[in-house]
C-alpha cells in the first residue's frame, strides 16, 4: 500500500459537507463546520441536507450554499445514483461525511471530491481517501468533538464552544408580531416547552408536562409556549388543557428557524432529548433537558453548565438501541422506566437549580472552553 500524502498543508476551494441526518446533530457538527470555515476562508463550502435541516445551513454563514437531497427511501438505488454523480459539475476538491453510512460515503465518492473523510465504519475505507478510526473512545466522545475529529486529517483539532448567530432578523420580527398578537409583551416570562420526541417512547409524559406548566405558572408567572409540528397537535392539547386558562399558547406553524427565534425569545426552555433542545443551546437560552433513553455525555446539549440542566437517572442500559421495547418492558404508560422514573418533582428541582446559577454572578471573562477532538 502506498502512504497517502499529509493534506495538513493543502488549500481547499470546494468544500461538500455531506450532512448529518437528524437537526440535533446539524446543530453538533456545526462548531466542526465553523473551524472548517475559518481554516479555509477562500474556499466555497456547500452542504447536501436532509430537508427538515436545510434551513439551518442556508442561515449558517460558513456555509456558502445548500443542496436538498432530492429523493427519499422510496426512490431507486439509481435515482440516488444520479443525484451523486450530478455534483460533479461543482468539481469538490474535499468532501467531509458526517453520517457513518456506506451510502454518504458513496454519495461522496461519486460525487467526484478529490479528498474525503469520514469514519471508516460499515467498511467504508475504500470510498474514503482519508478514513478516521472509529476506536470506542471515539465513540464516547460528545458529538460535537465526535464530529470535529473527522477533520482531524486537516489539523483540526479544536473548536471553540460558542455558535455563530443563525437567526435571521426576519424570523425575529415574526415571532415578535405573532407574540404581541398573543398579548404577550416584553417583560413577560416565557417559557418554552418542546414535549415531542423523534418517537413517542423517548418523550416525557403529557400529562406531567401538564402538571409542570402547572408549576410554572404559579412559581414563575410563566407564559407557556408549547411548540411542536402539525402531527403533534393533540399532544399539545392534552398539554394545554391542563395548564391555568389564558397561560399557555400553542405553535405548530413555524419554520424550523421560527422554532429558534422563538426559543430564543424565551427566557426558559424544557424539552426532551430531541433536536429542539439543541436549538436552544444553540440560541443561547437557559435550558431544561429530559434524557431517557439518550446518553447526555455524548448527545447533551453544547452548553455552557450555568444555562443548562439535564435531568436523567443514568440507568445502567442507557444509552440504548431504542428498539422499544425488546431490550426492556414498557411501563403501564408505555414508556421506558428510565423516563417514567423521572417525576414532576426531579424537573422543578432542575429548574430552580438552574435559576440560582443563572442568578449568580458570573466570573468576569467567562467563556465556554473549546472543544478538542482526541
Amino acid at each position: 500500500m502506498f502512504k497517502k500524502q499529509p493534506i495538513r498543508e493543502k488549500e481547499f476551494q470546494q468544500i461538500l459537507l455531506w450532512g448529518p441526518n437528524w437537526i440535533g446533530d446539524v446543530v453538533l457538527s456545526m462548531p466542526a463546520i465553523q473551524a472548517l470555515a475559518a481554516r479555509y476562508p477562500a474556499a466555497r463550502i456547500t452542504a447536501v441536507s436532509q430537508k427538515s435541516s436545510q434551513d439551518l445551513f442556508l442561515a449558517h454563514p460558513a456555509v456558502d450554499s445548500v443542496i436538498p437531497i432530492p429523493y427519499s427511501r422510496d426512490d431507486s438505488v439509481f435515482d440516488k445514483i444520479d443525484f451523486a454523480r450530478s455534483l460533479k459539475k461543482y468539481d469538490f476538491d474535499l468532501a467531509a461525511v458526517f453520517p457513518n453510512s456506506l451510502r454518504g460515503a458513496w454519495m461522496a465518492f461519486l460525487s467526484g471530491a478529490k479528498t474525503r473523510l469520514g469514519y471508516d465504519a460499515e467498511g467504508r475505507s475504500v470510498l474514503l481517501t482519508h478514513p478516521t478510526a472509529l476506536t470506542e473512545r471515539i465513540k464516547s466522545l460528545h458529538r460535537a468533538e465526535y464530529f470535529l475529529n473527522i477533520l482531524q486529517p486537516l489539523g483540526l483539532e479544536s473548536a471553540s464552544l460558542e455558535f455563530d448567530e443563525i437567526v435571521p432578523d426576519s424570523a425575529r420580527r415574526t415571532v415578535r408580531d405573532r407574540l404581541e398578537s398573543l398579548g404577550l409583551r416584553e417583560g413577560a416570562f416565557l417559557a418554552s416547552i418542546h414535549p415531542g420526541a423523534s418517537k413517542p417512547e423517548r418523550g416525557w409524559h403529557a400529562q406531567r408536562y401538564g402538571i409542570l406548566c402547572q408549576r410554572l405558572v404559579k412559581d414563575y408567572g410563566a407564559k407557556i409556549l408549547l411548540l411542536g409540528s402539525a402531527r403533534e397537535g393533540p399532544l399539545l392539547d392534552e398539554i394545554e388543557s391542563s395548564c391555568p386558562k389564558g397561560e399557555a399558547f400553542r405553535f405548530t406553524d413555524l419554520s424550523l428557524l421560527e422554532a429558534a427565534a422563538l426559543i430564543e425569545s424565551s427566557h426558559l426552555f424544557i424539552g426532551n432529548d430531541s433536536g429542539m433542545i439543541h436549538l436552544a443551546a444553540m440560541v443561547g437560552t437557559p435550558l431544561v433537558g429530559i434524557y431517557g433513553p439518550g446518553d447526555a455525555q455524548t448527545t447533551g446539549p453544547l452548553t455552557v453548565p450555568k444555562k443548562s440542566a439535564i435531568v436523567t437517572r443514568n440507568f445502567p442500559c442507557s444509552p440504548c438501541r431504542q428498539r422499544f421495547f425488546k431490550e426492556c418492558k414498557p411501563s403501564a404508560h408505555n414508556k421506558p422506566y428510565c423516563l417514567e422514573d423521572i417525576s414532576v418533582k426531579d424537573v422543578v428541582e432542575e429548574v430552580q437549580n438552574l435559576a440560582r446559577k443563572i442568578s449568580e454572578t458570573p466570573d468576569p471573562g467567562e467563556a465556554p472552553e473549546p472543544i478538542v477532538g482526541e
